[in-house]
């Protein structure tokens, strides 16, 4: 009889509470948000490097044994900023996963289907970070979506998502 693959539920509110613990210990009350200045002051490495063959299509990682997060250079920068983020989720949420034979470097394709409870975790963290609902508070309601996205210096679907997920819009 086949084992059964039990999928953990991602815990979003820790992911939530992380994100604006950081802000608080690091004192950010106002956008955009830095993850590189803000992971670098926690003692990570990032560095922006040129993935090449197989590994194009990776956005980032994060190097649990170099403390290092890895970003693709030829990405765009807001999807740089957001990856960064991410990755910083998978430090502060994850260190022991991702020195696990269980964390694998995903690619940005078509066949990763969204389910891993460490990714969307980490995607909680990133929105988190970059636009917490205490500084969206003060704008969203004044500034078109495309200004948010220049203040918050997030994609404009990061906003979105955020102004549906915080106010149902």
């Amino acid at each position: 009889m086949p084992s059964e693959v039990v999928l953990e539920r991602p815990n979003f509110l820790r992911a939530r509470r992380e994100a604006l613990s950081i802000l608080d210990t690091l004192g950010v009350e106002a956008p955009p948000v830095d993850p590189v200045r803000l992971s670098r002051e926690l003692g990570l490495s990032v560095y922006f490097v040129r993935f090449s063959g197989e590994h194009v299509k990776v956005s980032g990682f994060y190097d649990s044994e170099d403390n290092t997060i890895f970003v693709n250079s030829d990405e765009y920068p807001l999807r740089q900023t957001f990856t960064v983020a991410h990755e910083l989720g998978h430090y502060v949420m994850h260190k022991e996963w991702a020195r696990s034979a269980d964390y694998k470097i995903l690619m940005r394709d078509s066949l990763y289907s969204g389910d891993d409870s460490h990714e969307k975790e980490a995607n909680t963290f990133a929105a988190n970070l970059l636009v917490p609902r205490f500084m969206l508070d003060q704008y969203w309601k004044m500034m078109p979506i495309e200004q948010l996205s220049q203040l918050f210096a997030v994609s404009v679907p990061v906003i979105k998502n955020r102004l549906a997920f915080e106010y149902g819009v």
